[in-house]
């Protein structure tokens, strides 16, 4: 389950990391963690079609080499082609893995980012005095990363800077040390802001609450 994917000392590590970006910047951070970012539900047909398609070849070949047996008439062929479809449906809804697999790169990349977006409105990370939030935004089933900073923030610094805290995360999960990653992505996002002058105010005050947020 997703909620256990980090134990209750790395949540705590992670908290602080975030208390800390807070109170020596005038930045806000919010963690996301969500499981997923689509269900796919449109690739079920799709991946039956291809289940079909491969049955369909298979019968074409052992038609052309005379081993399908006599019983195997046009309208056997097309029945059974019917039933993998349905069995190819069936098997694509139960495992959300195969929808993913058989969906098109381009199609997965923007339903991560809608759905970051989505998070950055729902999590309100726009509400902050100065618009100084990030959000740092992690899809599980997707292994995408995606980062995004409010217009105050995205005034003052290049858009490609991102693009340094998404690999600080990427590569903590790919030698499976995401905790150590995420914090060290937090302390350079720390290091963004302190560096392009968005230091601390006295009126500061902690906005969002520091927690990691885990999608159930």
């Amino acid at each position: 389950m997703s909620k256990n994917i980090f134990t209750a000392n790395e949540k705590e590590e992670i908290k602080a990391a975030v208390a800390s970006l807070e109170k020596e910047s005038s930045g806000e951070l919010v963690l996301y963690y969500a499981k997923n970012s689509d269900d796919y539900v449109n690739a079920n047909w799709k991946f039956s079609g291809i289940l079909a398609f491969v049955f369909s070849m298979a019968t074409i070949v052992l038609s052309y080499f005379w081993l399908l047996p006599s019983y195997y008439t046009p309208m056997v062929i097309g029945s059974t082609i019917m039933g993998v479809m349905v069995i190819g449906y069936a098997i694509a809804f139960f495992f959300p893995y195969l929808r993913f697999a058989v969906t098109s790169n381009s199609i997965v990349s923007q339903r991560v980012l809608t759905k970051a977006k989505d998070m950055f409105l729902q999590e309100q990370v726009f509400n902050t005095i100065d618009r100084t939030g990030i959000l740092i935004y992690i899809s599980a089933l997707e292994h995408q990363v995606v980062v995004i900073g409010d217009q105050g923030i995205n005034e003052k610094i290049n858009p490609t800077d991102w693009e340094h805290i998404v690999a600080l995360v990427v590569n903590g999960i790919k030698s499976k040390q995401m905790t150590a990653g995420i914090i060290e992505a937090i302390d350079a996002c720390k290091k963004l802001l302190l560096d392009n002058g968005f230091i601390i105010k006295p009126e500061d005050k902690n906005e969002l609450h520091d927690a990691i947020r885990i999608e159930e």
